[in-house]
């Protein structure tokens, strides 16, 4: 079974989901909510157990492409 962690967008800005629940703090990016959500999949100990995905203006969830071995999302690299 594949564990996802998704970035959706939030009244406040952008939250992540991990197993269902929403994070109780909203980040203003998604780069920053991606970060946030792999130091909580840290602590739980399950990185590399999961998938990040973000909700698109169609509806529909996307992966999101990390840089090779730097783990961090390419949009933050897009001008």
């Amino acid at each position: 079974m594949q564990n996802y962690c998704d970035i959706v967008p939030d009244a406040t800005g952008w939250v992540y989901v991990i197993d269902g629940v929403h994070s109780t703090s909203y980040f203003h990016t998604v780069e920053l909510a991606v970060e946030a959500a792999k130091v909580q999949l840290l602590r739980r100990g399950r990185f590399h157990a999961g998938v990040f995905r973000r909700l698109g203006v169609d509806g529909k969830m996307a992966p999101i492409e990390m840089l090779p071995k730097s783990g961090i999302p390419k949009a933050a690299y897009h001008s």
